[in-house]
């Protein structure tokens, strides 16, 4: 499977982890499987780790990220990480409309930083 979604229960969070190509098909996926940790979980926080894969986005499909979270309530007011490494197109944009759309994503290039924002008080 090219990602791999996991429960936290002590930090109260969802780490995914991607490998291999990110692709639309691929997100429409994530998003699918991510639903239903959300609703059991009742999670509000998670951690997605894209640094061992490979971006194969579109600036139009990165466009449509926060209309897609927006699309359902579980994933509208999410507190969102995301691991990239430094300079990968793509996330920038993804987090600059994501916040502009009133979500609350971070890109970072480190696990601990990402972690220290996610985990810390909410904003």
């Amino acid at each position: 499977m090219p990602f791999n979604i996991e429960y936290d229960i002590d930090q109260d969070c969802i780490f995914s982890t991607f490998i291999g190509e990110i692709d639309m098909p691929l997100v429409k996926e994530y998003i699918a499987a991510l639903l239903p940790v959300l609703e059991a979980t009742k999670c509000r926080r998670v951690l997605s780790d894209s640094r061992q894969a490979d971006l194969k986005l579109t600036s139009m499909d990165i466009m449509q990220f926060p209309k897609m979270a927006e699309d359902s309530p579980l994933t509208t007011n999410l507190k969102r990480a995301v691991l990239a490494s430094p300079g990968t197109s793509g996330y920038e944009l993804y987090e600059t409309l994501s916040n502009m759309q009133g979500q609350n994503v971070q890109v970072f290039p480190t696990r601990g930083k990402a972690l220290e924002w996610l985990l810390g008080d909410p904003e």
